[in-house]
């Protein structure tokens, strides 16, 4: 075991290391002392150089290297994270990529693959590997919670509905297919442990200005991106679960 305090509630965050991921670390950094913060990223050197942004604030962070695309590598970061502090209380699931990193996929099945591999393949193993520390957080009296950074492009109540702001971008079937497949994830989930206490909640950060859609100019102040994860991050056991939220309340399913 290292040296985070065994009182230290832990939390990983996959894709910690910019965009919402990082906003997300800095705000739990920032507001939780009792936290200790698993920075995931898929290489240790830029862990480093997003913590090394993180200066003067309350709570403790580190990296840890994750590539949800690799089983390999997340049996790896499962297996750091059991050796040098025996549990996870929180694990974030924020690792993924948008339509903009498979634009240049020569075909539409190879742009399907691509998303799908991160965006739901690589968020299943990651959750499935994860649920034995989760547990070991419970049975030390923690209340585990995981929470599905997926997006209202996913929803199909959106997709439906002709007077939603994005109706007109129903055309990213791949991305949108990834996510709403993401959704289905944390349902499921929320369903399985909901007699066990653990939070399980899906929430969309909105469009944000991130490298993710290539720092789109009409897209939002990022920081607000992070406040409804952190919020479901820290839920005590009277909190709520099955739930897909935004900053401004509940997406439709």
């Amino acid at each position: 075991m290292a040296d985070t305090p065994a009182t230290k509630q832990v939390v990983l965050v996959t894709g910690g290391n910019q965009g919402i991921g990082f906003e997300i670390v800095k705000k739990l950094v920032a507001e939780q002392p009792t936290y200790h913060v698993l920075l995931g990223c898929r290489s240790l050197s830029k862990g480093v150089e997003a913590i090394s942004k993180l200066e003067k604030l309350a709570g403790s962070v580190s990296p840890v290297e994750v590539d949800i695309t690799s089983d390999e590598s997340i049996a790896a970061c499962v297996t750091q994270i059991e050796r040098e502090h025996g549990k996870l209380d929180v694990l974030i699931n924020n690792a993924g990529i948008g339509r903009h990193a498979v634009e240049e996929l020569p075909s539409l099945r190879a742009k399907m693959a691509a998303l799908f591999d991160v965006n739901v393949f690589g968020t299943l193993v990651m959750s499935d590997a994860a649920i034995p520390l989760l547990q070991k957080a419970a049975d030390q009296g923690s209340v585990p919670r995981v929470v599905f950074i997926t997006s209202e492009m996913g929803s199909l109540g959106n997709t439906l509905n002709p007077s939603w702001k994005y109706y007109q971008h129903n055309t990213s079937i791949p991305y949108k297919s990834s996510k709403a497949a993401a959704n289905m994830i944390g349902a499921c989930y929320s369903t399985l442990f909901e007699k066990t206490g653990w939070k399980i909640n899906c929430c969309c950060p909105g469009l944000r200005k991130t490298a993710f859609n290539n720092h789109l100019s009409v897209a939002m102040d990022v920081e607000e991106g992070a406040v409804r994860a952190v919020y479901l991050a820290t839920l005590d056991k009277d909190g709520p679960t099955g739930t897909f939220t935004n900053i401004d309340g509940t997406e439709p399913w």
